[in-house]
């Protein structure tokens, strides 16, 4: 019993590294999408960068706002989202920038 415990503390441990900062606060798995940015303009196009996470050791990926509009070839901004997953040792930031 005490073997089980002890493992299931350095799992835990190990994927607590790995999840994103998310309105929701930390989940083991999680996937969710977040209102970042809202401008009164409109548009029909969509961009989207990420960003991976493995076990909180490695991380890679440009997900900044200027690589999605670049993504979607997007030149006004409408909205940015941020979508989320987190699926115990890997997870998975993306910006979704929507716009014309």
């Amino acid at each position: 019993m005490k073997k089980v415990l002890a493992l299931t503390a350095v799992a835990v441990m190990l994927t607590a590294c790995t999840m994103p900062a998310s309105y929701l606060g930390g989940a083991l798995i999680a996937q969710t999408v977040e209102p970042t940015l809202v401008t009164p303009n409109t548009g029909t196009k969509t961009g989207k960068a990420c960003g991976k996470n493995y076990l909180g050791i490695f991380s890679s990926g440009d997900m900044s706002v200027e690589a999605a509009k670049a993504n979607g070839k997007i030149k006004t901004v409408a909205s940015v989202d941020r979508e989320v997953k987190n699926m115990l040792v890997v997870a998975e930031v993306c910006t979704v920038v929507t716009g014309s």
